[in-house]
């Protein structure tokens, strides 16, 4: 019986539920008003999503992950196609025209595009193993698998959804072992690549965050609101937080986009610094069995899905926590598990249950 535990993960699936419990607990609280009725739509919106995420990421599980090496560029084409297809049909949400309808539910291929990624580069290479480490040349097939989702998640305006595909290209490449010429002429190349974006290629909202990090004081009521009660919200937790449902920076609606983008400050807030430390060890537990999964795996295909998807989970985690906190801009990425989107939840859950599924098989074959 013990074997049978081990090799079907279950700590990882425990840490993942026990993220995913967090997270609705936090989401009922972030959009519960003190004396009103009726906000409580949105949770269940999310349980329902949580429980359709979790049925497919166990289906995922008891399915031989090596299936998805054979239909990886099936799966990303169609996700490229559905991307297209947002631009022209998609529903604005939040200035971005990312978001398909159907029926009486919304999707955002953008979220499907990060894994569709992951699985055609990680069998890119699987098949093409470079022992002195990859030369610029030799990496232009996966950056260009990674420039059509990314030019057309930055047509549609979400700027922050582009920017997990290029984090998980270089993570995934730098596992796989460039060379040192290569890694230089990458740093030059982005950083002409930035100051060509800011000047040229960004929204007037999207340079004034980054305005806002380097000076977070100069308009805090009007584009610095954001991130000063973020912070605000986030230190009034102190140690051990306010309580449960008790978070009156939320409850005021001080607090901007609490259920999405600024979930953290919401479980600050009430949890304190103590919680948020339990908080953050589950999300380092959750990384480090990924990587251990990678690092057992039995063939390189399963070893860079791991890869891919850990480095998903970490700059998702990083990218959210270091804006709300002021530590970097604010790009409006979601925290994993815990902001409300449907879409993010089943592309994160279908994540780890490859996650797992890569465990499994390492002990079958």
């Amino acid at each position: 019986m013990a074997k049978r535990n081990i090799i079907f993960g279950w700590p990882l699936l425990g840490v993942t539920f026990a993220l995913v419990a967090i997270g609705l607990l936090n989401l009922y609280s972030a959009v519960y008003f003190w004396g009103e009725d009726g906000s409580a739509a949105l949770f269940w919106s999310q349980l329902i999503w949580t429980v359709i995420g979790s049925v497919l990421m166990l289906m995922v599980v008891f399915f031989d992950y090596r299936y998805f090496y054979r239909f990886a560029y099936v799966f990303f084409v169609v996700i490229v196609l559905l991307l297209a297809l947002s631009i022209l049909l998609g529903d604005q949400v939040r200035g971005t025209h990312g978001w398909l309808k159907l029926g009486p539910f919304s999707m955002q291929p953008a979220e499907f595009a990060k894994l569709a990624y992951i699985l055609v580069a990680a069998r890119f290479f699987a098949n093409n193993p470079n022992p002195d480490g990859y030369s610029l040349s030799a990496l232009w097939r996966p950056a260009l698998l990674m420039a059509i989702p990314f030019s057309l998640i930055i047509l549609q305006g979400d700027m922050g959804s582009s920017l997990f595909l290029l984090c998980i290209f270089i993570s995934m490449s730098l596992f796989a072992g460039v060379k040192k010429k290569t890694i230089v002429i990458c740093a030059i190349l982005a950083t002409v690549t930035a100051v060509g974006v800011y000047n040229f290629g960004l929204k007037d909202y999207q340079r004034d965050r980054i305005l806002n990090f380097v000076h977070p004081e100069q308009d805090i009521r009007g584009s610095g609101y954001h991130l000063m009660q973020s912070k605000i919200a986030v230190g009034s937790g102190a140690i051990f937080g306010k309580g449960y449902l008790r978070g009156n920076i939320n409850k005021l609606r001080y607090l901007p986009e609490r259920h999405t983008d600024f979930i953290f400050p919401v479980f600050a807030e009430e949890w304190g610094f103590a919680g948020s430390l339990v908080l953050l060890s589950l999300y380092a537990a959750l990384l480090l069995m990924g990587v251990d999964v990678g690092a057992h795996s039995r063939d390189r295909f399963g070893a860079f899905v791991c890869i891919g998807v850990v480095s998903l989970l970490f700059w998702q985690m990083t990218i959210n926590l270091g804006g709300v906190l002021g530590l970097m801009p604010m790009t409006g990425v979601t925290l994993p598990l815990m902001s409300y989107g449907g879409s993010s939840m089943i592309a994160i859950m279908v994540s780890i249950g490859l996650l797992i599924s890569v465990h499994r098989r390492r002990f079958m074959f």
